[in-house]
């Protein structure tokens, strides 16, 4: 049992120091989120509170259409592990893909800074509630698929510029591979959760606390 967790681990987060490296960038993305959403001038705090409350409002008042939401979240999120995962095969794709990272890491922060600023205290459950069924899982696939596209691409340049002759391109190709599978299930889950069981519990917190 010990055995195969520890397997599934090395799978998840292959490589240590990459594996913190991705995690830091990743937490000082939603930081920066965090810390822009309050510095941002009062007009511009007005918008993103009043965007919230329409939010919060079409929710409440069964306006949200959760297939179009549904059809939304997919194209999104597909459209960062495509982005991501090709970027990998590239040789500047460490760059972009920290830079993709960092930006869905601040967005992230934003979006849970502006629920709180706009609830306060009451904010924090929502935010809870859109961080397990909202984003948890998107965040878990874009810090694996990140650290695998950085993997590739920092091996491709030692393939290049060192000769690195242990390095399996067509094993690793194939890991590559299935982790891509894996973001694009892990990712149509999160897609239904953030579509339809998300909203129903922010309606009932609503009716219970707001």
């Amino acid at each position: 049992m010990i055995k195969k967790y520890s397997n599934i681990k090395n799978i998840i987060l292959p490589n240590k120091k990459i594996n913190i490296f991705v995690m830091c960038i990743l937490f000082l993305g939603v930081i920066a989120g965090a810390v822009f959403s309050g510095i941002i001038g009062l007009n511009d705090k007005t918008l993103v509170i009043d965007k919230i409350h329409l939010f919060i409002d079409n929710i409440n008042n069964n306006s949200i259409n959760s297939i179009l939401a549904l059809k939304n979240s997919i194209s999104i999120n597909l459209i960062y592990i495509f982005l991501i995962w090709f970027l990998g095969m590239a040789l500047l794709g460490i760059i972009f893909n920290v830079l993709i990272l960092f930006v869905k890491g601040f967005i992230f922060g934003f979006s849970i800074a502006s629920f709180i600023l706009t609830y306060s205290y009451k904010g924090i459950i929502i935010s809870f509630l859109y961080l397990i069924f909202g984003q948890l899982l998107n965040i878990v696939v874009l810090l694996v698929l990140t650290i695998y596209s950085i993997m590739f691409s920092y091996q491709l340049l030692c393939l290049i510029f060192k000769n690195n002759n242990n390095f399996t391109t067509r094993k690793f190709l194939k890991n590559y591979a299935i982790i891509l599978l894996f973001s694009i299930i892990i990712s149509l889950i999160s897609s239904l959760s953030e579509a339809f069981l998300l909203p129903s519990l922010i309606k009932l917190i609503i009716k219970l606390y707001i």
